[in-house]
């Protein structure tokens, strides 16, 4: 029996090459069906989703419970309970003084904006545009107030519509207590749907997805308690106006990296020139609160509470940032960084596989 050179090797197609597994056209169908499913029906999903976060969230805590001998219905109810406890307290202690600073800023927010008008305009003076300084800098006003109005308008209204009161209060809270109670149940059932050949890798990139997703929420929101305190305490310490919805605002930005933590660095300079006008000094003390807590959170919080988990490049964060807002508005914002780590924990697997291909290795493959 003679050796089998290279040119009596069968034929291989670009799809044997990378090891791709065949999806039958149906199966296609049914998952786009599923989709446009969703996407139909995604004026109510909004209980439904955040159930099934919060579920996840506390799935770790449940199940440390039940290994210490509780029941799991009894370890999920009680989990639940504490966690809408603990959210329904902070609200409680916090919603005075957010609805008193919010009805004041609303108040005071067109003449904080009127206040700009000189420094744009000498803005303007020195960049020789002096002929239409005044036009520039009421449109700048009146641009500005719109955005700030749109953007409260449009936060209310889709906050409004992916959790309003009756999915708070009842129906997320049911959704989650089922899905915690039945959690390893539903996790075991899926796993015996995965194709018997692909399981291993299936389980593999999905306990990569868990670990990346699980780590940053978890890690992310620590860091949004400990910014929020950080600024309420500097900024209150200066005697900034409205210095608990500032630190409030910055907290629940900070899930939203860069652009949320840009976005209350300006607020709070903005406010502070209009509550003290052109003092260095006291501007100057804004800022620095604002970057010794950004160093912080930089250099203490984010390494230790989250490190790299995520395995995404400030510049594709950015893009996956704008993306979401594009795609999803506010929703889309907030989420953008989680979608974009499972993403990213699939796009690194597709690399390891082409890198470990024939079509990359350059092996020469002939027709027998």
């Amino acid at each position: 029996m003679s050796d089998a050179g290279p040119s009596q090797r069968p034929p291989q197609s670009l799809a044997t090459r990378f090891s791709l597994p065949e999806i039958h056209w149906g199966w296609l169908l049914l998952i786009a069906g599923a989709l446009a499913l969703v996407i139909a029906a995604n004026a109510v999903l909004g209980p439904f989703v955040a159930g099934f976060i919060i579920a996840y969230l506390l799935d770790p805590l449940a199940a440390r419970l039940q290994r210490l001998g509780l029941p799991r219905a009894l370890a999920a109810a009680l989990v639940l309970v504490g966690f809408l406890g603990l959210i329904a307290a902070l609200v409680w202690a916090a919603a005075p003084i957010v609805q008193d600073e919010l009805t004041q800023l609303a108040a005071a927010l067109p003449g904080l904006m009127h206040e700009w008008q000189p420094l744009v305009a000498r803005w303007m003076r020195r960049a020789g545009a002096a002929t239409t300084q005044k036009a520039v800098a009421a449109d700048f006003t009146q641009r500005a107030l719109a955005w700030v109005s749109d953007a409260a308008g449009s936060i209310v209204s889709q906050g409004l519509a992916l959790v309003n009161l009756v999915a708070l209060v009842v129906i997320a809270p049911i959704v989650a207590f089922y899905l915690l109670r039945d959690w390893t149940r539903i996790v075991a059932r899926i796993d015996g749907w995965w194709p018997r050949a692909h399981a291993v890798t299936i389980r593999a990139l999905l306990g990569e997805a868990d670990a990346a997703l699980s780590g940053f929420v978890r890690g992310q929101s620590l860091v949004c308690l400990c910014l929020a305190a950080l600024y309420a305490i500097g900024w209150g310490l200066i005697g900034l106006d409205y210095a608990f919805v500032l630190a409030l605002l910055a907290g629940i930005l900070a899930f939203v990296p860069y652009v949320g933590s840009l976005f209350c660095g300006v607020l709070s300079l903005m406010i502070a020139f209009g509550q003290w006008g052109y003092d260095p000094l006291k501007l100057g003390l804004v800022a620095g609160v604002f970057a010794i807590v950004h160093i912080i959170e930089n250099s203490v919080l984010t390494p230790n509470l989250i490190g790299n988990r995520i395995g995404l490049h400030p510049v594709w964060v950015l893009f996956a940032v704008l993306a979401g807002g594009e795609i999803a508005g506010i929703a889309g914002v907030f989420l953008a960084v989680p979608v974009a780590a499972v993403l990213g924990v699939l796009v690194r697997w597709a690399m390891r596989r082409y890198l470990g291909s024939d079509f990359y290795r350059g092996t020469k493959l002939t027709d027998a």
